[in-house]
C-alpha cells in the first residue's frame, strides 16, 4: 500500500483521496460509506457508517491519529465530494494490477485481509466489515495462520497424556 499512498500524495488532484483511502485501509468501510462520512460520524475514537449496504448503522473504532487527520481534514476542506476517479488514476500510476471493477473494492480487501493474516477473530471481522451474512466473510479465514490449528488445541482430546 506504500505505493499507492506515494501515488496519492505526489499526484491525486482530489484532496479527498486520502482521507478516504485512510477510512478504507483502517476500518474495511466501502468507498460510498466513507464518501458518506463526515465530522459528526467521528467521535470518541470511533467512526459510524449509516446508509450501509444491508441498511445497518456499523461503527468500528479508529486511532486518535485517524480521528486527528480527518477532522482537521475535514475543517480545512470541507465534506467529501466525489473522488473515486481520482482514486483510480492514483491507482493506476502503481504497479498494483486488480481484476476490472476491484479499484474501491481493494482497500476493504485490504483491511480483511490484513486483520486475519494479523490473528483477527472471524466474528469480529464480520462485524466490523457489517457483512449481512457470515459466509460472505468466512473467505478470508483461511489467511488467519492458526485458523485450523484451533482444532487441536480446542477440541476434546481422545489421547490423554501420562503423567
Amino acid at each position: 500500500m506504500a505505493e499507492l499512498m506515494a501515488s496519492i500524495r505526489e499526484g491525486c488532484d482530489n484532496p479527498h483521496v486520502e482521507p478516504r483511502v485512510m477510512i478504507g485501509l483502517s476500518t474495511g468501510a466501502r468507498w460510498s460509506e466513507a464518501e458518506r462520512s463526515g465530522p459528526a460520524s467521528v467521535r470518541n475514537g470511533v467512526i459510524t457508517f449509516s446508509g450501509t449496504k444491508i441498511g445497518k448503522v456499523r461503527s468500528v473504532p479508529i486511532s486518535a491519529d485517524l480521528q486527528t487527520l480527518l477532522l482537521k481534514h475535514w475543517r480545512q476542506h470541507g465534506p467529501f465530494t466525489p473522488a473515486v476517479t481520482s482514486f483510480r488514476r492514483a491507482l493506476a500510476r502503481t504497479t498494483i494490477e486488480l481484476p476490472k471493477g476491484q479499484a474501491a473494492h481493494v482497500l476493504r480487501h485490504t483491511f480483511a485481509s490484513h486483520f486475519m493474516l494479523k490473528g483477527g477473530s472471524i466474528l469480529t471481522l464480520h462485524e466490523i466489515l457489517g457483512h449481512s451474512c457470515l459466509a460472505v466473510t468466512m473467505r478470508y479465514a483461511h489467511l488467519a495462520p492458526d485458523h485450523l490449528r484451533d482444532a487441536v488445541m480446542l477440541g476434546p482430546s481422545v489421547l490423554k497424556p501420562k503423567h
